[in-house]
């Protein structure tokens, strides 16, 4: 259905300016109203090449192609439209395909002729005023009538600054009102709220907490249940010994535990001894741990005896929770004399990095705070509230399962230990201890959901609460858990490490099936969002950008990177918005008429592989180290969070031998699990783009049958058992057949897709029986077993 809008007449001294800028260079207005058009269409579509339909009174019909770079002055994008409508035009010149044109004259009124899905038409005054009429015809099926407004008004405004000053680049032509500016950049971001920080430290948040509710229980940890006097109490004893090791105000200390009691107690002890807490995960490789430690210039560890020999670190700054545990009781149990102010850092968390290592992002107590609270006030979070820990501790989103519950008075329960990635599990324990608050990355919520369907008898009407961010979310995962927990609100969160974890929200009360993704939300309290484009100016409502996040939530920067964290973070003012700190986000979005964002994707080869945040730069950093490989370049396969795999494709040093499977384990010595390749596909050369850069596009995953076979000609499976196997194993990895022999991880499994192949083979089957028989054969004689036994 075509539709039209039209704009009142502009005062005459913009059609006087245009008139001059036409004179200036030496051709006819046409030029100038359309090359104001051409950077009309590359601001809406960022797109540094534009193709449009042009026919005027008198005129043939022309397609003009047009170069629209972002530093392109407008006087050189009109002279080049001048050049185009002076050569002859293409006589076999067809307009019906062209989606966007412009049309000069046509009685004043009438509809356009709707030769695409958007054409502007320019129709001059009776009085020879060169801007008479404006109007649009559009196609209502595909763009709203706010929609052609906006492009109108964005139009004449381009236009009318483009003639002012037509030395200006494309990007810095003006676009949008201010009106625009004020709803976008003030009444969009207007989140100030006032929140209970008490002292304004997270720490001080849980004391108050042990000091109201003494006996209730803070943290589930397999039959043990701690209350918060007794996690106080501990904390305040590690917190003295601490002090005695020399940690005081911002020292860095670094814990190597697993999801547990004692992460809790390690994590507070920390904070009231002054410091900020290093998560390092236990199954990192030594290398990387050893590497993180000395980044984050951590003064000394707390872990266990079992691990304390992979740190690097004198043995005096070595806490170890078990050996230790004597001389840590015998210190009071009342906290340290320590003095924290919010404005401290409370922790440092490591993500990948684009330069082959990673990143410690440095956090503060009070953009921390005031995230956590955000969450326990909007949803009531608090005393009768329980929480499970799926994320690891290296994740952000742990911080409010172990943080976000301690500062409200709830509870943390812990997996067992073996089972911290098994959904049969985790279902149980939410029937076990009427969990009601779920908080992960979409990949885990959707082994959950999937494990629920299939097993037919879990419970999971507990839930109340879904706090699901980190990665994109399925568009139907809300209503698939809903189906299982009827009362859950789901809350989708989006944002940054850099800006304490989450910075937008927004509660998915129905799912719109047209939607291809959820919705990213709005700015949470005290925080603020911007969409800017290449040249950091808004752009306009539809038109995408990239994120930008502001507020009390943001970091310090990253430590020992100041020009990393110069390069992210920024100072700008624009407008209504004057000297805001900035944090560059890299993530591509876009807003609706309503200020609710949109994720599109990313703007740079950062990808998320169940929800962990990985820089290819780093992945093909690890790979290159291997001596044999001359370059590498690292892509993402697959069209769902939890079917994604990181492939390596790689460039070997002439006469070099090495087996894709030897990079791949190479890879794996310095690199945490999530970032290990699927597999390493040899090349001879990169495919490249018409500019010479590597085609990305053009690097696709190797066949699933040679990264499951191992190569070779592989042996079948043999009976009934095995071929169960297979088939799962098949469908998971995308593989089209698989050797018994062959064994699951090193043909690129990892523990999310066992999880999935045990679900498909048997949802009541552990996750453990995989690991511990990770080939078609071994797996297949055990199910084989089971069945006997049963």
């Amino acid at each position: 259905m075509w539709e039209r809008a039209a704009d009142p007449a502009e005062p005459a001294k913009t059609g006087g300016a245009v008139r001059a800028e036409a004179e200036r260079a030496g051709t006819g207005t046409d030029a100038v109203l359309l090359a104001a058009y051409a950077a009309l269409l590359a601001r809406w579509t960022a797109q540094p090449r534009v193709a449009f339909g042009f026919t005027a009174a008198g005129r043939p019909p022309r397609l003009l192609v047009l170069d629209t770079a972002s530093d392109t002055p407008f006087a050189e994008l009109v002279r080049e439209v001048a050049g185009h409508l002076d050569r002859a035009p293409d006589p076999a010149t067809d307009l019906a395909d062209a989606a966007v044109g412009f049309v000069r004259g046509g009685p004043a009124g009438a509809t356009p002729p709707p030769y695409g899905e958007l054409w502007l038409r320019l129709v001059d005054a009776p009085d020879g005023e060169l801007l008479g009429t404006l109007d649009v015809a559009y196609d209502g099926g595909l763009f709203a009538e706010e929609t052609a407004q906006r492009f109108l008004g964005h139009y004449r405004t381009l236009l009318a600054g483009a003639v002012a000053d037509p030395g200006r680049p494309l990007s810095r032509l003006p676009l949008l009102t201010e009106a625009e500016l004020h709803r976008m950049l003030v009444e969009w971001n207007d989140t100030r709220t006032e929140l209970p920080l008490h002292d304004g430290t997270l720490h001080g948040a849980f004391t108050r907490q042990a000091e109201r509710r003494p006996h209730a229980v803070a943290v589930v940890d397999g039959e043990r249940r701690v209350t918060y006097a007794e996690t106080d109490a501990a904390a305040n004893r590690l917190a003295r010994h601490l002090r005695a090791l020399g940690v005081t105000r911002g020292t860095p200390v670094g814990l190597s535990l697993p999801r547990s009691a004692e992460f809790l107690v390690a994590a507070l002890a920390v904070l009231k001894a002054g410091g900020a807490y290093v998560p390092l995960d236990p199954a990192y490789p030594r290398a990387r741990l050893r590497t993180m430690l000395a980044d984050a210039r951590c003064h000394a560890v707390v872990t266990s005896e079992e691990s304390a020999g992979r740190f690097g670190l004198p043995s005096e700054r070595t806490v170890r929770l078990d050996t230790d545990a004597a001389a840590i009781a015998a210190h009071p149990d009342t906290a340290p004399d320590a003095a924290v102010a919010p404005d401290d850092l409370c922790y440092i968390i490591f993500t990948s990095g684009s330069t082959g290592r990673p990143k410690g992002i440095a956090l503060r107590h009070a953009g921390v705070l005031n995230n956590l609270l955000d969450i326990d006030t909007r949803y009531e979070v608090g005393p009768g509230d329980a929480v499970l820990a799926v994320s690891s501790p290296s994740f952000d989103m742990s911080v409010y399962e172990f943080l976000g519950t301690a500062v409200c008075g709830a509870t943390v329960v812990v997996p067992d230990r073996g089972s911290e990635k098994d959904p049969a599990h985790w279902a149980e324990l939410i029937r076990t201890h009427g969990i009601t608050l779920w908080n992960s990355a979409p990949s885990l919520y959707e082994l959950l959901v999937t494990h629920a369907e299939r097993a037919g008898d879990a419970d999971l009407t507990s839930l109340r609460l879904s706090l699901c961010g980190g990665d994109w979310i399925p568009v139907g995962l809300p209503d698939r858990i809903r189906a299982h927990a009827p009362g859950l609100r789901f809350i989708a969160l989006g944002g940054a490490t850099e800006a304490s974890v989450h910075s937008t929200v927004h509660e998915v009360v129905r799912t719109d099936p047209a939607r291809a993704s959820i919705p990213y939300g709005r700015p949470m309290a005290n925080q603020r969002t911007y969409v800017l484009d290449a040249a950091r100016r808004p752009v306009p409502v539809g038109v995408p950008g990239e994120l930008y996040l502001a507020g009390d939530g943001l970091a310090r920067g990253y430590t020992g990177e100041q020009a990393v964290t110069d390069a992210r973070f920024g100072t700008w003012s624009h407008g209504p918005v004057t000297g805001e700190r900035l944090y560059r986000t890299g993530d591509l979005v876009r807003y609706d008429a309503d200020g609710l964002l949109e994720l599109l994707g990313r703007i740079d080869f950062q990808v998320k592989i169940r929800g962990v945040r990985v820089e290819t730069g780093e992945v093909e950093a690890a790979v290159t180290k291997h001596p044999a490989v001359k370059a590498c370049v690292v892509t993402a396969h697959g069209t769902a969070d939890h079917d994604k795999r990181l492939i390596a494709h790689a460039v070997l040093h002439p006469g070099d031998k090495v087996t894709g499977e030897e990079l791949r384990c190479h890879a794996a010595t310095s690199l945490p699990p999530a970032m290990v390749p699927a597999a390493v596909v040899l090349l001879d050369a990169f495919p490249l783009t018409p500019n010479g850069k590597v085609d990305r596009t053009a690097l696709s995953a190797p066949r699933g049958a040679s990264a499951a076979s191992g190569g070779g000609d592989p042996e079948s499976p043999r009976d009934a058992w095995e071929r169960r196997v297979a088939e799962a194993w098949c469908e998971i990895l995308g593989a089209e057949h698989v050797g018994r022999d062959r064994d699951f991880f090193a043909a690129g499994g990892d523990s999310l897709a066992a999880i999935r192949i045990v679900q498909l083979i048997d949802p009541h089957l552990p996750v453990a029986e995989l690991f511990d028989h990770p080939t078609v054969r071994t797996l297949g004689a055990r199910l084989r077993a089971l069945e006997e036994e049963r």
